[in-house]
């Protein structure tokens, strides 16, 4: 009859060790059993006649629970948060317990089977104390374990390498479920990379000195002068920061505030978080459409990304032997992420003279112009390249001895001018050629190749939708499939500035002056993979221009939304394929997040994020409605019927005009109706121009018109700028507020009126403030107050 239990969840190797640790106990070992959450349902009884329970688990089924609960155990513990009420019996006893646990390894483990069975009185002797392991160190596959990093260094013969941190569990270390991490750091090296993996608990204890990750990074990564390493890979789960876990502050106010962050600057090099697949083994994540598990989704790719982790792409599945799990690795991937981190690092090492960067412009799908090249959601994206060229000339970058377009208007016309667009259909491909609107071609030899690195997966799909590369060069296929095709080669449009081009994004797919449409319906298809020149476009820019850099310009292109799975690639997915091994940065708007996480997870972009453009409300729309609305309210108000009553005609036929439905019914209905109309559509917020990357807004009137946009609406904690106005002038701001139709008295119009007005004082008072440059500490309540009044006076308002 077993008298002690242990319960291990998290399907953790550690079942595995126990059980083979069992036998050196001797006769005593049949009193013991070793449990997972799974099997436990079927020993209820022997549960329930224990008189010692271990848990280490987040999860128990009820019954299992429940016979805990009712058991006659003389000591119950736990070493995992979830079930600490069940605890019972020698606090004393159970922390030494949880420390044989904590401290783990095989000598740790076996005392704490023996300590157990001294509890239960099954043995006479006491088991040493809990043996000391190091919380964190360096482990090496070949070199063994080194508390101090510069003693590893001197040990490790690719010390002198660009050095890579990993950053893994101390349970791998211990258990030896490490086959990921050995796939990985062998990988590493084999680019040429030296690597300093890296153990660590990742939660602090104060009693115990485990560390965070953050404590880690700080002992083993930095130096007082800096990093010693060019990239880290997290190999960790959940948030790589502390998030303010071990201060004093509320769970809203650690979330409020970016805990961590510094220290990632003071690291200054890209985090790397590969996804280490939980519940699926690598046939199940292959064969599924989705890719990851949910719960592997928020563990390895939502938490971490929140601290600023990059790339996650799918480094080991999961196999399930007995009641624990072991991690496989996926070769295809860890060697592509070796790959990746190495482009990185390579590209922080460059000098900028050396760097080559594809700058590539959104072309949406065919809307029959040419002018939908370089758009983006709120951003010009033509005067942010213009700009941007000229600032990677003033860094040192090789942007050749010719001049570079001034402006975006001037980058507009250079592209026209030489016909640098994948636009086909008004624009035949002799013409770019002519022109010179094109950085390069792609020969049949050439492409072939690496088309046959492809996938059969993803060959067999291409030749299904787009037919074979040899007819199309060999022009033996309708245009409609060809692409840009000339002298039996792929065109590849754009410009180039020395070590700069600038690229259109390849269609996916046109068929130039020959479209009747079948193409452009197919463009968002996302099981139909892209056509031949886009593979030709991509592949260009990564193996002939040999790009250090791509940069995608704007929200949003089409690269994220190609066929594959949602999040946790495979080498068949057309993100992965288009993007190959070279580092990717994307400027996207903030105010676009969903999309933007689309682009991190199926691109592996790292997202650089621009402002939206500035607001302002759009209080210049249907001025004559308005005009006439504000005629009436003040008709009414001075009891002069017949006069609104004119003016109320004139109101339903400048409605009609505007094609606003006024329905039927009295005319002070009508009236509400359409102010409720002119209200909503006067008080919206609008765009006021595009955002220039890099730039602040910096011209005060057009920085006012957006700060009192924002500030136009009371919020839980700050009232609205027009409210704090009224309060200075002595207006009743919620009056105007419950009845827009009413009159304001103070102002000497509808109140509807009023809250304009409000809006107008507003705006002229943070523009005076923006031009006299105060700071908000030195604002006091006289200086606010006077110019409030100068700027309601402006505004014909008596003070």
């Amino acid at each position: 009859m077993a008298l002690v239990t242990l319960i291990i969840g998290y399907h953790s190797p550690v079942i595995a060790l126990l059980r083979k640790l069992q036998p050196r106990l001797g006769d005593a070992g049949h009193f013991v059993q070793i449990l997972s959450p799974d099997t436990a349902p079927s020993y209820i009884e022997a549960i329930r006649g224990s008189k010692v329970v271990f848990l280490y688990t987040h999860t128990l089924p009820e019954e299992v629970e429940k016979a805990i609960a009712e058991s006659s155990a003389q000591l119950i513990v736990s070493a995992s948060e979830n079930y600490a009420y069940l605890a019972r019996g020698n606090q004393e006893a159970a922390s030494r317990a949880i420390m044989y646990f904590k401290a783990g390894g095989e000598e740790n483990l076996h005392s704490l089977l023996l300590y157990l069975l001294y509890l239960a009185g099954i043995v006479g002797e006491e088991p040493p104390p809990p043996k000391e392991l190091p919380w964190h160190g360096v482990w090496h596959p070949r070199l063994g374990v080194y508390e101090d990093v510069d003693e590893y260094l001197r040990s490790y013969g690719m010390a002198s390498r660009p050095l890579v941190g990993i950053l893994y569990y101390r349970s791998l270390w211990l258990y030896g479920n490490r086959k990921p991490l050995e796939a990985l750091i062998e990988a590493l090296e084999a680019e040429g990379l030296g690597v300093i993996p890296v153990f660590t608990t990742g939660y602090r204890n104060e009693l115990t000195g485990e560390p965070s990750a953050e404590d880690t990074i700080r002992r083993f990564f930095l130096e007082s002068q800096g990093p010693i390493i060019d990239a880290l890979i997290d190999m960790l789960s959940f948030f790589l920061l502390d998030h303010g876990r071990y201060s004093s502050m509320s769970v809203g106010d650690k979330f409020r505030v970016a805990h961590g962050v510094k220290l990632l600057q003071r690291l200054g090099v890209p985090v790397f978080k590969p996804i280490r697949e939980f519940y699926q083994d690598e046939n199940e994540w292959l064969s599924n459409s989705q890719g990851v598990s949910y719960f592997t989704q928020v563990y390895e790719v939502v938490m971490p990304e929140v601290d600023g982790a990059i790339e996650p792409i799918l480094a080991s599945t999961s196999i399930r032997v007995e009641d624990y799990k072991l991690y496989k690795p996926y070769h295809p991937h860890v060697r592509l992420v070796a790959r990746r981190v190495k482009r990185w690092v390579t590209l922080r090492r460059k000098k900028p003279g050396e760097r080559r960067v594809a700058i590539v412009l959104n072309n949406p799908p065919c809307r029959q112009v040419e002018a939908s090249i370089g758009m983006g959601l709120g951003l010009d994206a033509p005067e942010s390249v213009a700009r941007l060229l000229a600032r990677l000339r003033s860094l040192g970058y090789d942007l050749g001895s010719g001049g570079l377009p001034t402006n975006g208007q001037e980058l507009v016309e250079l592209m026209l001018q030489k016909r640098a667009t994948s636009e086909f259909r008004w624009t035949p491909v002799e013409e770019i050629v002519r022109r010179g609107g094109y950085v390069g071609m792609v020969d049949l030899e050439t492409y072939m190749e690496w088309f046959m690195e492809l996938p059969e997966q993803a060959r067999r799909e291409m030749l299904k939708w787009w037919g074979d590369p040899r007819d199309i060069l060999s022009g033996r296929v309708q245009r409609l499939f060809a692409g840009a095709v000339y002298d039996g080669k792929f065109v590849i449009p754009g410009l180039r500035f020395g070590n700069v081009v600038v690229m259109p994004q390849p269609k996916f797919g046109c068929a130039g002056a020959a479209c009747d449409g079948r193409v452009c319906k197919i463009l968002h298809n996302p099981r139909i993979p892209p056509p031949h020149q886009w593979l030709a476009a991509y592949r260009w820019v990564t193996r002939v221009f040999r790009a250090d850099l791509i940069l995608h310009v704007g929200t949003h292109g089409t690269l994220e939304f190609r066929p594959g799975k949602g999040v946790g690639l495979s080498p068949s997915c057309w993100p992965e394929i288009s993007i190959d091994d070279v580092p990717f940065l994307y400027i996207y708007v903030v105010s676009n997040p969903m999309e933007g996480v689309i682009a991190k997870r199926r691109g592996y972009s790292v997202i650089v994020d621009h402002v939206h453009p500035p607001f302002m409300k759009a209080d210049a729309a249907l001025e004559e409605l308005d005009r006439l609305l504000e005629e009436y309210s003040r008709a009414k108000s001075l009891g002069e019927e017949a006069r609104a009553k004119i003016v109320y005609e004139h109101i339903l036929e400048e409605a009609r005009k505007r094609g606003l439905d006024v329905g039927h019914g009295s005319p002070e209905r009508i009236v509400d109706q359409l102010l409720d109309i002119l209200t909503a559509v006067r008080a919206s917020a609008v765009e006021n121009g595009l955002h220039v990357f890099g730039e602040t807004p910096g011209e005060p009137r057009k920085l006012a018109e957006h700060v009192a946009a924002v500030m136009a609406s009371d919020t839980g904690e700050w009232v609205s700028i027009e409210r704090a106005v009224a309060d200075i002038l002595g207006v009743d701001y919620d009056s105007i507020l419950v009845e827009p139709s009413g009159f304001c008295r103070r102002l000497g119009v509808s109140n509807r009126k009023a809250q304009e007005i409000l809006h107008r004082i507003a705006t002229r008072t943070l523009e005076k403030l923006i031009s006299m440059g105060v700071e908000p500490e030195k604002l006091t309540p006289e200086l606010l107050q006077g110019i409030v009044v100068d700027s309601a006076r402006e505004e014909g308002v008596r003070p």
